[in-house]
């Protein structure tokens, strides 16, 4: 259980100190600052937003640096003369690969429901990250190939200018076929273990006892054949065409694709039921998420946040809102309530 967190310099934050219950709800109005500091929980857990690529948006205007502390961990972001993270475990620096998954989140907000409508950069970050927070084999695989992919392609570029022998791909090819295959494995067993869940889950939360809720995970057949054998198309391209950064997930309902067949309801009931299945993927024994839920109540009907008061039960959160009105009484009877000033200065 993640006990306090301190900000500094952290997007409207100069300093800002929060203690957290098992249940903590933030009220305030847009702007008050109340979903920086859900963002900053979610960094401190993934050394990354998600809302925003650019992590220099993270540090307050006109600082230098901003610092992310929770209990024993911290995470300090450089903004100038370059950008700069570096991550701490009771004082003591550790890499990334190691540091990112010590305190598991899974965060729920408005822009999540893009997860079923939006493009597939976006379903292949929820999977990445979900995976990386519970396997560091799994995210150094990942680390590893974009490094490779990013050198790969600097060598495609240059073949095309005719500055260098495509010959010189072998050794390229050969770390993409490997952290790559490696990258494809995992999110296979990850999406199995993901289909074994949400199946029951989502029926609960529809009502629906027929409706069969999946994930298909489309990646390449045979990565090996398509980087030697695509080579005159990725020259041409000056970049690479096939691995697992081209993967998706296709999440479909009744044997239909959600995106364009389901109602804005199923939709939601959807993502609702997949986020459910990422906590309990996350879970393990003496380890839980924490859940963020960035005034995601207001997006549902009574049923479904019926639902989500059960999942809150279950495990520590913290929850934004600019209207108590959207939580249920017993929610707010177990919750401890900080009300955020207007003008975000807390």
């Amino acid at each position: 259980m993640l006990k306090n967190v301190v900000l500094e310099n952290f997007r409207s934050h100069s300093k800002y100190k929060l203690d957290l219950a098992q249940t903590t709800v933030l009220i305030g109005p847009n702007g008050s600052g109340k979903s920086n500091i859900l963002e900053a929980i979610s960094v401190l857990s993934s050394c990354r937003s998600f809302r925003d690529e650019d992590k220099r948006n993270l540090v307050k205007k006109d600082c230098e640096f901003a610092r992310i502390t929770g209990d024993s961990l911290e995470v300090f972001i450089q903004k100038t003369p370059t950008l700069l993270i570096r991550a701490k475990e009771k004082g003591v620096f550790k890499k990334r690969s190691l540091f990112i998954g010590l305190l598991k989140s899974v965060v729920f907000s408005p822009e999540t429901m893009a997860l079923a409508t939006g493009n597939p950069k976006i379903r292949r970050r929820f999977l990445d990250l979900m995976i990386s927070q519970k396997d560091h084999e799994y995210l150094r695989a990942l680390m590893a190939y974009e490094k490779i992919r990013t050198q790969r392609n600097s060598l495609l570029q240059r073949i095309r200018e005719r500055q260098a022998s495509e010959s010189e791909l072998i050794f390229w090819d050969d770390g993409i076929i490997e952290e790559g295959t490696k990258i494809i494995g995992k999110r296979a067993e990850a999406v199995h273990l993901l289909n074994a869940k949400i199946v029951h889950i989502y029926q609960d939360i529809s009502g629906q006892k027929s409706d069969l809720l999946s994930i298909s995970y489309q990646k390449s057949q045979n990565l090996g054949f398509d980087i030697k054998q695509n080579h005159q198309r990725e020259i041409w391209q000056a970049c690479t065409l096939f691995g697992p950064h081209r993967d998706d997930l296709i999440i479909n309902l009744n044997d239909l694709p959600i995106a364009n067949f389901a109602s804005r309801g199923e939709i939601r009931s959807a993502v609702l039921a997949i986020k459910i299945a990422e906590l309990e993927f996350l879970k393990t024994a003496g380890d839980e998420p924490i859940l963020l839920l960035d005034d995601v109540y207001s997006e549902f009907d009574e049923e479904r946040r019926e639902h989500l008061n059960k999942i809150v039960a279950q495990y520590q959160s913290l929850i934004t809102t600019t209207d108590l009105g959207h939580l249920s009484s017993q929610l707010l009877k177990n919750a401890t309530i900080i009300e955020m000033s207007p003008n975000g200065k807390n």
